[in-house]
Protein backbone atom coordinates (compact mmCIF):
# COMPACT_ATOMS: atom_id res chain seq x y z
CA UNK A 1 0.00 0.00 0.00
CA UNK A 2 0.84 3.44 -0.92
CA UNK A 3 2.63 5.69 1.23
CA UNK A 4 0.83 8.66 2.54
CA UNK A 5 2.05 12.05 1.75
CA UNK A 6 3.04 14.52 4.40
CA UNK A 7 0.85 17.48 4.92
CA UNK A 8 1.60 20.14 7.33
CA UNK A 9 -0.67 20.85 10.30
CA UNK A 10 -2.47 17.34 9.77
CA UNK A 11 -3.81 14.41 11.76
CA UNK A 12 -3.89 11.08 10.44
CA UNK A 13 -6.50 8.63 10.99
CA UNK A 14 -6.34 5.16 9.41
CA UNK A 15 -8.02 1.55 9.69
CA UNK A 16 -7.86 -1.72 7.51
CA UNK A 17 -10.41 -4.06 6.77
CA UNK A 18 -10.64 -7.47 5.37
CA UNK A 19 -12.92 -8.23 3.12
CA UNK A 20 -13.45 -12.18 1.75
CA UNK A 21 -14.05 -10.55 -1.84
CA UNK A 22 -11.32 -10.12 -4.91
CA UNK A 23 -9.74 -6.78 -5.17
CA UNK A 24 -11.60 -6.01 -8.22
CA UNK A 25 -15.07 -6.55 -7.03
CA UNK A 26 -14.54 -4.50 -3.94
CA UNK A 27 -13.09 -2.14 -6.21
CA UNK A 28 -15.92 -1.63 -8.51
CA UNK A 29 -18.46 -1.24 -5.56
CA UNK A 30 -16.63 1.88 -5.03
CA UNK A 31 -16.32 3.11 -8.65
CA UNK A 32 -19.69 2.25 -9.81
CA UNK A 33 -20.46 4.90 -7.08
CA UNK A 34 -22.50 2.54 -4.60
CA UNK A 35 -21.65 4.68 -1.79
CA UNK A 36 -24.58 6.98 -2.64
CA UNK A 37 -26.92 3.81 -2.18
CA UNK A 38 -25.37 2.65 1.01
CA UNK A 39 -23.80 5.37 2.60
CA UNK A 40 -26.02 5.99 5.55
CA UNK A 41 -26.11 2.09 6.31
CA UNK A 42 -22.61 2.48 6.76
CA UNK A 43 -22.29 4.20 9.79
CA UNK A 44 -24.64 6.12 12.15
CA UNK A 45 -23.36 9.56 11.50
CA UNK A 46 -23.47 9.47 7.87
CA UNK A 47 -26.36 12.25 6.25
CA UNK A 48 -25.48 11.42 2.56
CA UNK A 49 -22.82 10.96 -0.02
CA UNK A 50 -23.94 12.36 -3.71
CA UNK A 51 -22.31 12.12 -7.14
CA UNK A 52 -22.81 15.51 -8.91
CA UNK A 53 -22.69 13.60 -12.81
CA UNK A 54 -22.29 10.37 -13.80
CA UNK A 55 -23.04 6.73 -12.87
CA UNK A 56 -19.37 5.93 -11.95
CA UNK A 57 -16.34 7.70 -10.06
CA UNK A 58 -13.77 9.05 -11.67
CA UNK A 59 -10.74 11.64 -11.55
CA UNK A 60 -12.82 14.97 -11.85
CA UNK A 61 -15.95 13.50 -10.25
CA UNK A 62 -17.50 16.27 -7.59
CA UNK A 63 -18.67 14.62 -4.21
CA UNK A 64 -21.28 16.06 -1.91
CA UNK A 65 -20.52 14.98 1.42
CA UNK A 66 -22.16 15.21 4.91
CA UNK A 67 -21.47 13.79 8.07
CA UNK A 68 -21.33 13.52 12.09
CA UNK A 69 -19.33 12.24 14.73
CA UNK A 70 -19.34 13.17 18.37
CA UNK A 71 -20.70 17.03 18.77
CA UNK A 72 -19.38 18.16 15.32
CA UNK A 73 -20.94 17.65 11.93
CA UNK A 74 -19.26 18.25 8.79
CA UNK A 75 -20.12 18.71 4.99
CA UNK A 76 -17.61 18.52 2.59
CA UNK A 77 -17.00 19.03 -1.34
CA UNK A 78 -14.75 16.18 -2.65
CA UNK A 79 -12.64 16.18 -5.51
CA UNK A 80 -12.01 12.77 -6.84
CA UNK A 81 -7.95 13.38 -8.05
CA UNK A 82 -6.77 9.72 -8.38
CA UNK A 83 -7.97 6.62 -9.09
CA UNK A 84 -5.68 3.36 -9.77
CA UNK A 85 -7.82 0.18 -10.60
CA UNK A 86 -7.49 -2.04 -7.96
CA UNK A 87 -5.20 -0.29 -5.93
CA UNK A 88 -6.62 3.35 -4.99
CA UNK A 89 -8.64 5.98 -4.87
CA UNK A 90 -8.32 9.55 -3.08
CA UNK A 91 -10.29 12.54 -3.11
CA UNK A 92 -10.24 16.05 -1.06
CA UNK A 93 -12.08 18.75 -0.02
CA UNK A 94 -10.70 22.20 0.63
CA UNK A 95 -12.64 23.57 2.49
CA UNK A 96 -15.09 21.51 4.67
CA UNK A 97 -17.76 22.98 6.74
CA UNK A 98 -17.49 22.07 10.40
CA UNK A 99 -19.47 22.83 13.33
CA UNK A 100 -18.98 21.58 16.40
CA UNK A 101 -21.79 22.06 19.12
CA UNK A 102 -20.89 22.93 22.83
CA UNK A 103 -23.31 22.95 25.29
CA UNK A 104 -22.76 26.72 25.44
CA UNK A 105 -22.27 27.92 21.54
CA UNK A 106 -21.80 26.38 18.13
CA UNK A 107 -18.24 26.47 16.85
CA UNK A 108 -18.30 26.91 12.87
CA UNK A 109 -14.88 26.55 11.58
CA UNK A 110 -13.15 24.53 8.74
CA UNK A 111 -10.09 22.17 7.82
CA UNK A 112 -8.81 20.36 4.35
CA UNK A 113 -9.95 16.90 4.05
CA UNK A 114 -8.11 14.35 2.59
CA UNK A 115 -9.53 10.61 1.77
CA UNK A 116 -7.49 7.93 0.37
CA UNK A 117 -8.54 4.34 -0.06
CA UNK A 118 -6.24 1.77 -0.45
CA UNK A 119 -6.83 -2.04 -1.89
CA UNK A 120 -4.52 -4.97 -1.79
CA UNK A 121 -5.12 -8.38 -2.97
CA UNK A 122 -4.54 -10.69 -0.31
CA UNK A 123 -5.17 -14.43 -1.62
CA UNK A 124 -7.01 -14.68 -5.06
CA UNK A 125 -10.15 -14.70 -2.99
CA UNK A 126 -9.63 -12.12 -0.17
CA UNK A 127 -8.47 -8.10 -0.13
CA UNK A 128 -7.59 -5.52 2.35
CA UNK A 129 -8.99 -1.87 1.81
CA UNK A 130 -6.89 0.32 3.93
CA UNK A 131 -8.97 3.77 4.88
CA UNK A 132 -6.84 6.98 5.38
CA UNK A 133 -8.19 10.04 6.53
CA UNK A 134 -6.42 13.39 6.91
CA UNK A 135 -8.00 16.31 8.70
CA UNK A 136 -5.56 19.47 7.73
CA UNK A 137 -5.74 22.12 10.02
CA UNK A 138 -5.16 25.81 9.20
CA UNK A 139 -2.24 26.46 11.87
CA UNK A 140 -0.63 23.99 13.93
CA UNK A 141 -2.39 25.32 17.54
CA UNK A 142 -5.48 24.61 15.60
CA UNK A 143 -4.11 20.85 15.64
CA UNK A 144 -2.88 20.73 18.84
CA UNK A 145 -5.83 22.40 20.69
CA UNK A 146 -8.10 19.70 18.46
CA UNK A 147 -5.88 17.21 19.91
CA UNK A 148 -5.27 18.17 23.23
CA UNK A 149 -9.01 18.48 23.79
CA UNK A 150 -10.47 15.27 22.38
CA UNK A 151 -11.76 16.80 19.36
CA UNK A 152 -10.32 13.89 17.12
CA UNK A 153 -11.73 10.66 19.16
CA UNK A 154 -14.99 10.86 17.60
CA UNK A 155 -13.68 10.76 14.09
CA UNK A 156 -11.28 7.95 15.49
CA UNK A 157 -14.08 6.48 16.55
CA UNK A 158 -16.13 7.39 13.26
CA UNK A 159 -13.30 6.44 10.98
CA UNK A 160 -13.78 2.30 12.42
CA UNK A 161 -17.31 2.60 12.73
CA UNK A 162 -17.02 3.47 8.81
CA UNK A 163 -14.79 0.30 7.87
CA UNK A 164 -16.68 -2.09 9.59
CA UNK A 165 -19.96 -1.07 8.24
CA UNK A 166 -18.60 -1.04 5.25
CA UNK A 167 -17.26 -4.48 5.60
CA UNK A 168 -21.26 -5.83 6.57
CA UNK A 169 -22.84 -3.47 3.58
CA UNK A 170 -19.64 -5.56 1.35
CA UNK A 171 -20.63 -8.88 2.78
CA UNK A 172 -24.41 -7.85 2.20
CA UNK A 173 -24.48 -6.84 -1.00
CA UNK A 174 -21.64 -8.82 -3.19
Amino acid sequence: MRTIPYLKNTVILQYIINTPFKVDKVFDFFIDDNFSKYYSKIAKGHDYFFLRAGKRIEVGSIIDCEESAGNQSIRHEYHVSDIIRNERIAYFSKPSYMKIKLPWKVIDTISNTYVYYDFESIHSESSNIRLTIGIQFSSKYEKIFSVFFGGMIPWKNHCKEEMEGLKRVLVDTL
